[in-house]
């Protein structure tokens, strides 16, 4: 919920949610322009991110979340796709490797550092290192926490972007899905395609069968992928 001050909106406070053992959902309201939701999970050798923030203050904000659970280095950090609000906090993780889908490197490459953009309300982006992907992946890749596999795949078609990932947890029927689906906000597919948006919606999730879904933007979602599609489409 967001709370109005002499007509400025001022974001809710984000809530730490751990959704299984050991995985965690960062959610920020009120999930609109460059304000997203992370999430991370915890190993023995170390946590694995997923996403960062679109600002100095808010990555920081995440990273004294995470130190509230654990005092482990972050030792992975997975960006689901391109965006800002996604990627431009990723250099303040500086002992994480940056993984990725190949095509997210190069349109974050292509994009360039935090600076005020036009269309948007541009935030106070602070003092962020432009930190692309370090290790990018085709088709799919595969995270170890201890016996926990974090399964980390490109959606196969341009839907939100070119660039989806998903990432996986099968052992908890967990799953982070980026923007590829809203929860409470209209998705934005100018980057992407409104028909590979729908397919995955339709033919990617919902063989997952995750109950618990943290998405990009919104609530984290209860309930099967196929209860998700009927209600986003």
């Amino acid at each position: 919920m967001s709370v109005h001050t002499h007509d400025i909106t001022v974001p809710g406070p984000p809530t730490l949610q751990e959704v299984s053992d050991g995985i965690w959902a960062y959610v920020q309201p009120d999930g609109t322009w460059w304000i997203n939701n992370t999430g991370f999970a915890v190993g023995p050798q170390g946590v694995i991110i997923i996403d960062s923030c679109s600002t100095e203050r808010r990555t920081r904000a995440f990273a004294t979340a995470i130190g509230s659970v654990t005092p482990a280095p972050v030792r992975t950090l997975v960006n689901t796709h391109h965006h800002g609000d996604h990627t431009w906090g990723n250099g303040l993780f500086r002992t994480a490797t940056i993984v990725a889908h190949e095509r997210a490197r190069e349109e974050m490459l292509t994009f360039g550092p935090p600076r005020d953009l036009p269309f948007w309300d541009n935030p106070d982006w602070g003092s962020l290192p432009f930190d692309p992907p370090f290790l990018t992946y085709t088709d799919r890749i595969v995270l170890h926490l201890g016996d926990l596999r974090a399964e980390v795949f490109h959606v196969g078609t341009p839907a939100h972007t070119t660039n989806d990932s998903l990432v996986w947890f099968p052992q908890r029927s967990t799953l982070f899905c980026g923007d590829l689906v809203f929860n409470g906000g209209t998705p934005f597919l100018l980057m992407g395609s409104v028909v590979g948006a729908i397919d995955g919606q339709q033919h990617v999730m919902p063989p997952l069968e995750a109950p618990t879904t943290v998405l990009g933007h919104g609530p984290v979602f209860s309930g099967c992928a196929r209860s998700m599609r009927r209600w986003t489409t």
